[in-house]
């Protein structure tokens, strides 16, 4: 008896962090992370699949509705019907392309709505080929976020405190705009009782929050480095979004 096994691998974690190459297993999807508008040309995009293996790839598109908890953990449900998607499936030539076009086509909106557009491979029929062996799959998760015309984030430093791990604090913010946001793309100031301050931004910060996104009126808890001597008891905190507020 031949053995066939098909392992499917969620890649939508890593591949939604942005850091990470958007190729698995011999696909690419370009781009990993896009704004649309609830209307008008603005309100779609063209995502290219690539095929870097010699053999057709079948995939299908599907859509969840993202939403980021206060840990940085995520809710995903199912968001096809506010998605246009052309087409909703493929076959993606060896050692080539195909474009597939989403649409948002949802309810009016007053703030940011994020939704997880997602490439999925799928089991390629190998029963007469009389190979033996295993087929890996991965789901490949792309960031589309809908925002209204003229919206604007609005990140407010809640509560500061000293984490149960040396030398970071405890931060809770709450995005009070109508755009999302990432956290590890601007500037934190820190303020100790003392008069001292402290400032994290760029690569440190990049790797100090896992998970950046902060959608409009929703709250995050995150925790942030400082230096060993930095008094934490009674720091305060600042956040400066980048000019763009992206």
């Amino acid at each position: 008896m031949k053995l066939k096994m098909v392992f499917l691998l969620r890649g939508i974690a890593a591949a939604m962090l942005f850091a990470a190459s958007p190729a698995h297993a011999g696909v690419r999807v370009e781009p990993m992370s896009y704004d649309l508008s609830p209307s008008g040309t603005g309100a779609r995009q063209d995502l290219r699949v690539e095929n870097t293996s010699a053999q057709p790839t079948p995939v299908d598109v599907f859509v969840e509705r993202r939403e980021i908890l206060p840990d940085g953990s995520e809710k995903r449900t199912p968001a096809d019907d506010d998605f246009l998607i052309f087409p909703p499936q493929g076959i993606v030539p060896g050692n080539g392309f195909q474009t597939f076009r989403v649409q948002y086509v949802g309810a009016p909106i007053t703030r940011t709505v994020l939704y997880s557009v997602t490439i999925a491979q799928q089991p390629v029929d190998m029963s007469g080929s009389g190979d033996s062996g295993v087929q890996v799959l991965f789901n490949l998760g792309t960031l589309a976020a809908v925002s209204p015309p003229n919206s604007e984030p609005n990140v407010v430093v809640e509560t500061v405190a000293p984490s149960a791990e040396a030398a970071k604090l405890t931060v809770t913010v709450s995005n009070e705009g109508s755009r999302y946001t990432r956290l590890r793309t601007g500037r934190w100031t820190f303020t100790a009782a003392n008069g001292a301050s402290e400032i994290l931004e760029g690569e440190a910060l990049q790797k100090a929050i896992a998970q950046p996104l902060i959608e409009p009126g929703t709250r995050r808890v995150i925790e942030l480095p400082v230096s060993a001597s930095f008094v934490r008891e009674g720091a305060t905190a600042k956040y400066e979004l980048p000019s763009t507020g992206q």
